[in-house]
């Protein structure tokens, strides 16, 4: 009676490990596939935070203004490619300036989204007389990959297309700039203290990749994060080689020395905008913050883009003084 008692209980713990896995393999794959619909975000209006139609207006008309620019500006660039510690393909594109300087810039793209996305910001970058290189980051684009990294793996291939600058020059100083996705990449560099790279500017990142996952969880599916993004993280640390909880911004923020500015907008339902007072409390380096109240998600600079390169651009003669 005991033996059968056993294996009964046996069976149903196998059952709900089995099951547990198959739902940590399902959330996994849905968040950090490339093919998967993910990027088909759909939350219930009242998570959905309103923008002002006038506001609407505004920057849907200066994203038409600023798409033309990235459509010009990409066809002045030139293709790349480095490898990956592991050995994968990283593709991108790259433009440098006749003159022979030392201000580069490495624009770093979001979510299920490639290099093109940021030709408008490498065209602003490019007309101040910087080299410019926008990679598509891993399981993005043309570049190889399996699965997403959400900035924490792609903080390692950021490291070998800066060692690419430098091959190229060796005074390279180097300024990263990411948004959303690329905004946490760009604070998890930030803590490895990369040589040549002298300053940052990151707009709309997230705290860690624990915490976007919670709060999209709970929007997309209403569902709790214990234990569903427990069993996913364990999955991911065997799938994709990283745990979510290490994922952190604000950890490798805390080990940062360089001057780094915070760009959010203020109606931002997808990174709350609390996320960012809590990236920009945790860093001890020379830094500002940049609110655009009427901004969602990644639209800062859509929102005004001479009022969002006015401070970028200060921020950095003031902070980072790159042309010395």
């Amino acid at each position: 009676m005991k033996k059968k008692g056993f294996l009964i209980g046996f069976i149903i713990f196998c059952l709900l490990l089995s099951a547990g896995y198959g739902v940590g393999v399902y959330f996994v794959n849905y968040a950090l596939s490339p093919v998967s619909n993910s990027d088909q975000r759909v939350i219930d209006e009242d998570e959905q935070i309103n923008i002002l139609e006038g506001s609407q207006k505004q920057i849907a008309l200066n994203k038409q203004t600023e798409g033309k620019k990235a459509e010009d500006f990409e066809k002045t660039t030139k293709p790349m490619i480095v490898a990956a510690n592991d050995s994968i393909a990283l593709k991108g594109k790259y433009l440098m300036q006749k003159e022979n300087h030392h201000m580069w810039t490495i624009l770093i793209h979001g979510y299920k989204s490639n290099h093109s996305n940021m030709m408008s910001y490498g065209a602003a970058y490019y007309e101040k007389g910087y080299h410019v290189v926008l990679p598509d980051n891993r399981a993005h684009g043309k570049s190889e990959g399996e699965l997403i990294g959400m900035g924490w793996l792609d903080k390692d291939d950021i490291a070998c297309w800066v060692d690419w600058i430098v091959k190229k020059d060796p005074q390279a100083k180097i300024i990263l700039h990411g948004v959303s996705m690329g905004g946490a990449t760009v604070m998890m560099c930030a803590g490895d203290q990369l040589e040549h790279v002298v300053g940052y500017v990151e707009d709309c990142g997230y705290t860690s990749v624990w915490d976007i996952f919670a709060s999209e969880l709970e929007k997309r599916f209403h569902l709790p994060t214990f234990p569903i993004l427990d069993i996913s993280n364990l999955v991911a640390r065997l799938k994709a080689g990283y745990d979510f909880k290490e994922a952190s911004s604000i950890e490798q923020l805390k080990k940062n020395d360089k001057p780094i500015l915070f760009i959010h907008g203020g109606k931002d339902d997808f990174v709350p905008t609390e996320m960012v007072y809590e990236v920009y409390k945790a860093t001890n380096a020379p830094k500002d913050l940049y609110l655009v109240e009427e901004a969602g998600h990644a639209e800062a600079k859509d929102y005004n883009p001479q009022a969002y390169w006015d401070k970028v651009f200060q921020f950095i003669d003031q902070k980072i003084e790159i042309n010395n």
